[in-house]
């Protein structure tokens, strides 16, 4: 069947003059899309006004009047799944627009920033995926990259130019699966959709809206933000730096930092960049500018009727201005915003928590790896999935990749579908992550009891695990099962109940698991061993939460880095002691 739409237009005259109607659906709809099931489906677009729009499609035929603005929408009765591909016919008065190859079945919304947008050909067994991607009832749609302040009706369909790639991507239309077409699409969401397109035999639409670069700030909508006092600070910054903003003097500073860097690389031999010519983007336009990327990409496809989101994000969050208190009140914002969006208030809402890169942590700079803002992020994400309804949670620390995008994905994209697979299409997979039931010390020791069995992912030692007096030093702990006597009176081990401690700690008082940006820990689901266990701690010793102003700033940095010196000081002296209780031990 040959994949086609037009649009004819009946013209007349009018006074002696030509004039034409045209029935335009927002982008979002078009050829190979697929439409949701089991629910009233939304369609809208522009008209002249008050025009009679009318849509054909399996059977029912809907209309509705446009507004005075030429603004229309109708809602198609709910519909079973089908591959049947189908034609949908939208007409006005004098136009219409004929999509074809449309299926029904779920649409899954893909969000987040580049850890969500990096392409399946970057990820670890990405080749092999595309080989394997000839699946024409998945669907792809990419929406265009966009940060703007005001809203937009609409999206265009466009060859966007991708500068980290150097190469140009088809944005704004939807594609059947195919090895050619998937290669550049989000390679965790195509590994969550094609998982469950095979287990559920139906039609899978996903639509990638991430953008590389993103704070959780650019996704929330600006009202939202507007009404959280919490923001007000964030907001007061960002209007500052837009009100400050001269582009002349802006591309004076770019010239002249070009000059010194020029003026280097040309000493050492090395190629030069070409001199600027633009000023920077406004900050009003810049990506991360609050509410931006929401009102840019997200708000122009609000109302679409679709299944479910898969969200993951953190690492602009996690940087020198990393404010984790912050980022957990507005993670949760977040997720009722776009459920909101999207008229459903219950809407399945998957969280694939912030990704391990970076230094990885190992004995030697252990306390020095814990002084991070990740875990507290993470941290914000696993309470968010633990208090709100109808969401799932996929760990992601364990896929550790020394780059800030790990390109071990498929896992993730895995995990995500154990948990649509389970909660959403009837299947009986494990996915749910062990979790801390409760905390006991006793004398030297802390025990943790969990609500599953767990174990090492590896069959080593469990690793991960540091405790801590009131000095607040972390030392890196052991950690073993409680023994128990089985109902012969056998002594076994209690997998659900663990004991952690360190000889150097002589009155732990709170613990600590798999706490750092790329962290050791090898705890995961007895029954599952995909399922690692989720990051945790007893202790409220909060990362502080950076200021806005710049003097503030410059103050809070050198503070930081007297507390970085502090940990190196303290890891040194911790192996010190190490050394001297093994010597002490081997003179027994």
């Amino acid at each position: 069947m040959k994949i086609t739409s037009f649009v004819l237009f009946f013209l007349f005259l009018t006074s002696g003059k030509l004039t034409y109607s045209q029935v335009r659906p927002n982008h979002i709809f078009d050829n190979n899309m697929v439409l949701q099931r089991d629910q009233p489906v939304r369609i809208w677009g522009s008209a002249a006004p008050l025009e009679k729009i009318k849509i054909e499609f399996g059977g029912q035929i809907k209309s509705a009047n446009a507004n005075k603005q030429g603004e229309w929408f109708i809602y198609l009765d709910p519909m079973t799944a089908s591959a049947m591909p189908r034609i949908m016919k939208v007409s006005g008065k004098e136009s219409l627009v004929q999509f074809t190859n449309v299926l029904i079945g779920d649409v899954w919304i893909l969000g987040g920033q580049s850890n969500m947008e990096l392409d399946l050909a970057a990820l670890y067994h990405g080749d092999a995926e595309i080989l394997s991607a000839n699946f024409p009832n998945i669907r792809l749609m990419t929406i265009p990259s966009s940060a703007d302040q005001l809203p937009k009706k609409d999206f265009e369909r466009i060859n966007e130019y991708d500068s980290w790639h150097e190469r140009y991507d088809m944005k704004g239309s939807w594609f059947s699966c195919s090895p050619k077409s998937v290669t550049t699409f989000s390679g965790l969401g195509y590994i969550f959709g094609r998982r469950i397109h095979m287990a559920s035999k139906i039609p899978i639409g996903l639509i990638d809206l991430s953008l590389g670069g993103t704070t959780v700030e650019a996704w929330l909508s600006p009202n939202t933000l507007l009404s959280m006092p919490e923001n007000s600070s964030l907001l007061k910054q960002w209007n500052d730096k837009e009100a400050a903003f001269n582009p002349v003097e802006d591309l004076k500073t770019k010239i002249i930092n070009w000059e010194k860097r020029t003026a280097e690389q040309k000493r050492k031999g090395e190629e030069t960049a070409p001199k600027p010519v633009k000023a920077s983007v406004r900050p009003a336009l810049d990506r991360n500018f609050p509410g931006s990327s929401y009102t840019g990409m997200v708000a122009i496809i609000g109302g679409l009727t679709v299944k479910g989101i898969v969200f993951h994000q953190g690492y602009n969050n996690a940087l020198g201005d990393a404010r984790p208190k912050l980022y957990a009140a507005n993670f949760k914002a977040l997720i009722s915003d776009w459920r909101n969006l999207f008229n459903n208030k219950q809407l399945p809402f998957g969280i694939i928590e912030f990704s391990a890169g970076g230094e990885p942590q190992t004995l030697d700079n252990y306390e020095l790896r814990m002084l991070d803002p990740s875990p507290y992020i993470r941290e914000g994400q696993f309470n968010a999935y633990r208090g709100i309804s109808n969401t799932g949670y996929a760990c992601a620390y364990d896929q550790q990749v020394n780059w800030y995008h790990p390109q071990k994905k498929v896992e993730l994209g895995e995990r995500m579908a154990r948990w649509a697979l389970t909660t959403q299409y009837g299947f009986n997979l494990g996915w749910e992550p062990a979790v801390v039931e409760g905390i006991e010390k006793l004398n030297d020791k802390i025990m943790v009891t969990f609500s599953k069995q767990v174990k090492s992912s590896d069959d080593r030692p469990m690793e991960g695990f540091s405790i801590a007096g009131m000095d607040r030093h972390f030392y890196p702990a052991k950690a073993e099962y409680v023994k128990m006597q089985n109902e012969k009176g056998q002594q076994v081990n209690d997998k659900r109940r663990i004991i952690v401690w360190n000889d150097l700690v002589e009155n732990p008082i709170e613990l600590r698991y798999a706490w750092a940006r790329n962290p050791l820990g090898n705890l995961v689901n007895d029954a599952e061993r995909i399922i690692p266990v989720p990051l945790f701690r007893t202790d409220s010793w909060d990362y502080p939460e950076a200021p806005y102003l710049s003097n503030e700033y410059e103050l809070y940095r050198q503070k930081q880095k007297t507390i970085q010196q502090q940990a190196e000081q303290l890891a040194r002296i911790r192996i010190i002691q190490e050394a001297e209780k093994l010597i002490k031990e081997n003179k027994k």
